[in-house]
């Protein structure tokens, strides 16, 4: 397959020959994680108090809440065939408006029934920004620093997450200021997104994709992605029910998050400094089994009552840094619209597993009452464990099959 190059479709953006950018780089593309991030985590709380005060049941509310990663997961596939057809920055640009002008939407009607497609058009733009942003740090990144930028890159991230509760809780839940903060940070976003312009990879190359090597590589990985997903979709929804139910007050309960998300943007960084130095797999394995160690003294931990709150903290940064060590491992050896499919392939699975997660912990939790979600976590952890275990013992003997060698786990 020959694809054209940046110059001759008119979009901007750095030829594929010339030497990649340093570390400096990758700031545009974490600048935007983070303000994306403010954005979403102001959304999401935004629009379910929206809805409460119009006397929404809790089942649409959460029906009309899923559209977004249900858009996310439909539309991942179609961010390759954009890119090829627009080029990646006018790809992020149209993504980057689009959010502000579906938050105005939203923000401009009371009709429930059209709150329905304006999330799923947000998934849609939400999934392309993302996609992007990992494989312009994944394309950029050296051997030296990929395991760093791609954990910073998530620490920016879950830190704009816990901003944007915090711009609601300062207002006293104000919709209007809510509203203003969540439609201009994209807005922001579109200054260095403009400043970078001619410095964004192509995330294309020349030659045949290989579809199949490239899958058996990412069955291993997806695991990895999935465990995590679930994981940061339960520990939002369940972390304080959990907290509640164990016998903690209903602010400390709620406080338990908070640390959780200050865990995710302080802890995931020193794992990909390990990365850089040990190797991606290795930092992988600990983050995996930090999470299932992790849950599995979630129980012993809220009942000591100190030991909760560094506990729940450095399991919210070991256990998610996961994902971004995973992005590290693809990144290696991936080159180009290879290395976009991946990232693709992990933000559908990411959908998925938001979407099977809340399920699969809420009826352990019925079953079991608040132990359900530290043992079904440890079962998800020790699962994920296991398979990538296995997958980095019998490896992917690539390099025997012929250009199969683009991926070695």
């Amino acid at each position: 397959m020959t694809v054209p190059s940046g110059a001759e479709r008119g979009s901007p953006g750095r030829p594929a020959s010339a030497a990649p950018p340093g570390t400096g780089a990758a700031i545009v593309p974490i600048i935007i994680s983070g303000v994306f991030g403010i954005t979403l985590g102001i959304s999401y709380p935004l629009l379910a108090m929206m809805l409460e005060r119009q006397g929404v049941s809790e089942t649409v509310m959460g029906v009309n809440g899923a559209m977004t990663p249900l858009g996310m997961v439909l539309a991942a596939p179609l961010v390759p065939p954009m890119v090829r057809l627009l080029g990646p920055w006018r790809v992020m640009v149209a993504a980057t408006v689009g959010v502000s002008v579906l938050l105005v939407a939203v923000g401009l009607t009371e009709s429930l029934w059209l709150w329905f497609p304006l999330r799923f058009v947000l998934g849609i733009c939400t999934v392309a920004l993302f996609i992007l942003s990992e494989t312009w740090i994944g394309a950029i990144a050296g051997a030296s620093n990929r395991g760093q930028l791609l954990t910073a890159y998530t620490s920016v991230l879950a830190l704009g997450f816990s901003v944007g509760p915090a711009v609601l809780a300062v207002s006293d839940g104000s919709v209007t200021a809510g509203l203003l903060v969540a439609v201009a940070s994209p807005v922001l976003a579109l200054v260095p997104l403009w400043w970078a312009r001619d410095r964004v990879p192509q995330m294309l190359v020349d030659g045949g994709i290989p579809l199949r090597p490239l899958a058996r590589a990412l069955s291993v990985l997806l695991v990895a992605v999935l465990a995590v997903s679930v994981f940061d979709s339960v520990t939002l929804q369940f972390l304080p029910m959990y907290g509640t139910q164990s016998g903690l007050s209903t602010a400390l309960a709620a406080l338990s998050l908070t640390v959780l998300l200050i865990g995710q943007v302080v802890f995931q960084y020193p794992l990909g400094w390990f990365a850089d130095r040990l190797g991606a797999r290795s930092a992988l394995m600990v983050s995996l089994v930090a999470g299932g160690v992790g849950a599995l003294l979630l129980p012993a931990a809220v009942s000591n009552g100190f030991w909760y709150w560094p506990l729940v903290a450095v399991w919210g940064g070991a256990a998610f840094a996961g994902y971004p060590l995973v992005l590290a491992i693809l990144g290696e050896s991936l080159p180009g619209e290879s290395l976009l499919l991946g990232n693709t392939a992990f933000a559908i699975v990411w959908g998925v597993g938001g979407v099977i997660g809340p399920p699969y912990v809420g009826a352990a939790m019925d079953w079991l009452g608040a132990s359900g979600l530290p043992w079904s976590l440890a079962a998800l952890w020790a699962v994920a464990l296991g398979v990538t275990i296995v997958g980095l013992r019998r490896g992917i003997r690539s390099g025997q099959r012929g250009a199969a060698d683009v991926v070695r786990l």
